[in-house]
């Protein structure tokens, strides 16, 4: 197991504070994210204090565009490479795969998919990158950052292909609730209870990737479904979708929402590598 964090300037960041990093090393499950360039500097420093740093065991980092690379073991002692390092993927093969899920982009049909895109880059210049790393357009390509794709891919970047999300949680009874809250006000107000919803905000790629992850995972243990994309909003009928739900809040509250909660952390650990499709949870 092991926490993937590169260093892509032409890539927007999945990671873009040292909170957002303990977020994501919390998670017990392999996990790979673009980081920005305070993130970066926040790892540099510490090591510079000390080259073992506990909290950041089993992480590694791949710095300016593939330039440096660390790694640190299972007891946090650090390693740096003077070469490139197996498990380094370049810009572009990650832009496909891991970006897009970390970015809520995966499973998104394509008129929803370009209006989202055009809404998360106002900036030409970001939208001109992005699209030449999604699409392989190789555009200026002397001056890209990080290295091109190569002809032969390495295994472990086929393997981060897939773009299903695997389950996730935080380990965190207080998150939880919080998010249970929502879901409770949802359902009962007869709204679909979308990620923007049980995370409480409107612009959801701003949200850490490990909590919509968990987020999604959560309902998925509840519901037995996915929480409504796009696609299931517009076909409306939200009272529909809200029944069952608030069926099965009153079974947990009537069963004891931190009791529940510890089972089903449980659970999530123990289902592993499993992908949140096929997750089913019952206390």
């Amino acid at each position: 197991m092991y926490h993937l964090f590169l260093e892509f300037d032409n890539l927007e960041p999945g990671v873009k504070s040292v909170e957002d990093l303990k977020y994501v090393i919390r998670e017990d499950q392999h996990t790979a994210f673009v980081m920005s360039a305070v993130v970066a500097r926040f790892v540099k420093d510490a090591l510079i204090m000390n080259h073992t740093i506990i909290s950041l065991k089993n992480c590694r980092f791949a710095f300016e565009g593939g330039k440096e690379f660390v790694e640190f073991d299972g007891k946090g002692r650090s390693k740096i490479f003077t070469d490139t390092p197996d498990w380094f993927i370049t810009p572009g093969a990650f832009a496909r795969s891991q970006w897009l899920v970390n970015h809520e982009l995966h499973d998104l049909v394509t008129p929803q998919f370009i209006s989202t895109f055009l809404e998360m880059f106002a900036d030409v210049k970001k939208r001109r990158e992005h699209c030449n790393l999604l699409f392989d357009l190789q555009l200026d390509e002397g001056h890209l950052n990080g290295r091109s794709v190569s002809s032969k891919s390495k295994p472990e970047n086929r393997r981060r292909g897939s773009t299903k999300q695997k389950v996730s949680d935080l380990g965190s009874f207080e998150l939880f609730s919080q998010f249970f809250s929502r879901l409770k006000k949802a359902a009962e107000a007869n709204q679909f209870p979308t990620v923007q919803r049980l995370t409480d905000t409107a612009e959801v790629a701003k949200v850490p990737a490990a909590l919509k992850s968990a987020v999604r995972t959560w309902f998925k243990a509840i519901s037995s479904e996915l929480p409504p994309n796009s696609k299931r909003v517009g076909a409306g009928n939200p009272e529909l979708f809200c029944a069952p739900v608030r069926a099965q809040i009153q079974l947990i509250e009537n069963y004891g929402l931190e009791r529940y909660y510890k089972k089903l952390s449980k659970a999530i650990a123990d289902a592993g590598d499993q992908y949140i499709t096929d997750f089913t949870f019952k206390p």
